[in-house]
């Protein structure tokens, strides 16, 4: 009688034992309970980590010739080197010289750096003057980015049109910037590198020096 009382006890108590398993694995993991339940509102797809995919098409009329795809998972943009968070390179440290890439494309994957300003600085280093940098980042209308929710993984929370202005005041010219979710709830921001007076001066310089012509 006891043993079957035991044994219907465990039956009752192993599916709550089970779930608060789950919940201690996830808090572990950086993963507030609360994004199972608030995720329950949004589409499946949405967790799947196919963000690059839902801007694809646009990007690709900004980010041609020699590039950099900063965070890329598994979902790599065409023909762009991937650069993932390792030792030797990373968003803080890239390696490329200075001023040599055509673009810089990163998707949902600057809410997860906390040095997010020195990382941009970064990835401004490695573009050429005239050249691209493409962000596809969460929105903060959908509530299962939030960094309260997705503890460990989204530690700020972009917001469209002030990280225009912070890029802007980076000597970046902005091109577009959606400031409403997209099918995705994410948004984009396409930014031009300013080509400076220095810049235009030594490029004159750099022809007058080839055609023997003396430069003023």
């Amino acid at each position: 009688m006891v043993s079957r009382l035991l044994r219907v006890m465990t039956l009752v108590s192993s599916p709550f034992l089970s779930v608060a398993s789950r919940l201690a694995h996830w808090w572990r993991q950086g993963i507030s309970p609360g994004y199972f339940l608030v995720s329950a509102d949004y589409p499946g797809f949405l967790q799947r980590g196919e963000a690059a995919s839902f801007c694809l098409y646009h990007a690709r009329r900004y980010c041609v010739g020699v590039g950099v795809d900063i965070g890329a998972g598994r979902f790599p943009f065409p023909g762009a080197r991937a650069i993932e968070n390792r030792p030797e390179e990373n968003a803080y440290h890239i390696l490329e010289a200075d001023q040599s890439l055509d673009y810089v494309f990163s998707s949902h994957c600057l809410e997860h750096l906390a040095h997010w300003r020195a990382a941009l600085h970064e990835w401004q280093r490695v573009i050429k003057p005239g050249g691209i940098l493409y962000l596809y980042l969460p929105h903060p209308a959908c509530r299962m980015w939030s960094p309260t929710v997705l503890r460990k993984h989204h530690v700020w929370q972009p917001e469209p049109d002030l990280l225009a202005a912070d890029i802007a005041a980076m000597d970046f010219e902005i091109i577009e910037n959606s400031l409403f979710p997209d099918s995705y709830l994410s948004f984009y921001v396409v930014a031009r590198r300013r080509i400076s007076h220095n810049s235009d001066s030594a490029h004159n310089d750099d022809i007058g020096s080839a055609n023997g012509v003396p430069t003023a």
